[in-house]
């Protein structure tokens, strides 16, 4: 890997997802330079490096895997690529970022990991709310709250229909769980710190594919937990954490930046406050190039991307 001017980016996919995660805040981020795309389309990955200004074009996804001079990997495709390519650019000798869910299932999270440990190269996968100082605030106040009861979890969000639209594609990985719910799902196992089993789960489907989930889940530690997600409610994103002594609220858990409030009551008194900070994609990758360049621990474990996976899947399993 380069180690002494920017870490190289190369992204796989001309996806809008990239504009946001990875070309605006490198733009924020000392460190790091999106230098190359390649996409399905040599033609859009064209447009799309015009449009970015970004330097090189790959005629196909192994050409930038296997570009010397990339050292990340950004994959942005939708889910059923994730592993393969995953997998394929650390072969290539480079360190990846794959947007959530990592994966199709939790068997092929396992399959990113042991590349990842067989190579020594980081997989990492981009929740990029998990960067914000909100949630380091957020856990900062859990304990006053005492013994955990019930969490709740809700992500909405309206996904306009096309046919370019993998969210509404079962086949490729899109659906409410997948692309909405999967952050409900790293909520409640961030803030409970444990892995639950799943109740009873309800999907509302169009053929294979589900357009709202919820989930009952049960943590080890006695708290109760729900998640609520949907393709076609107006969009809203929040948390609800109760213990014995009392509650918190976060509204916007997944972008502050965009406007939240952090409201907790604790033994009947209120307080409301909002934290400051990068927003949650500068963030990420701050902690991206200070983990790649210095060592710096990642704020998920190397197996959180399996845990979750599993999750989901044990949803998917049990909705009726």
């Amino acid at each position: 890997m380069n180690t002494h001017s920017d870490l190289r980016v190369g992204l796989l996919g001309a996806a809008r997802v990239a504009t946001f995660a990875m070309i605006a805040p490198a733009k924020e981020v000392p460190g790091l330079t999106v230098a190359a795309v390649a996409a399905r389309d040599p033609a859009r990955a064209a447009a799309f490096a015009e449009a970015h200004d970004i330097r090189r074009v790959h005629e196909t996804y192994q050409a930038l895997v296997d570009d010397p001079a990339i050292d990340l990997v950004y994959i942005g495709l939708p889910p059923l690529f994730h592993a393969e390519w995953a997998i394929k650019a650390m072969a290539a000798g480079k360190p990846v970022l794959i947007e959530k869910p990592v994966a199709m299932n939790a068997a092929e999270a396992l399959l990113i990991r042991q590349k990842a440990e067989e190579t020594g190269l980081a997989a990492l996968e981009a929740f990029h709310y998990r960067h914000h100082a909100l949630m380091a605030r957020l856990l900062a106040l859990l304990p006053q709250l005492g013994t955990l009861v019930r969490l709740e979890a809700r992500f909405d969000a309206m996904i306009k229909r096309s046919p370019e639209e993998f969210r509404w594609n079962a086949a490729v990985g899109g659906g409410a769980l997948m692309d909405l719910g999967c952050y409900c799902v790293h909520w409640l196992r961030t803030v409970a710190g444990q892995e639950p089993r799943v109740v009873r789960a309800r999907m509302e489907r169009e053929g294979a594919l589900d357009v709202t989930t919820e989930a009952h889940l049960a943590f080890p530690g006695g708290a109760a937990a729900a998640l609520y997600t949907s393709m076609a409610a107006p969009r809203q994103a929040s948390m609800r954490i109760e213990g014995l002594n009392g509650q918190i609220e976060v509204e916007n858990p997944l972008a502050p930046q965009l406007g939240h409030r952090l409201i907790c009551t604790i033994n009947g008194q209120t307080t409301e406050e909002t934290v400051e900070g990068l927003t949650t994609f500068a963030a990420q990758l701050a902690a991206v190039v200070a983990h790649l360049r210095h060592g710096a621990p990642f704020v998920l474990t190397a197996d959180d991307a399996e845990k979750n996976m599993a999750l989901l899947d044990a949803i998917r399993a049990q909705a009726v």
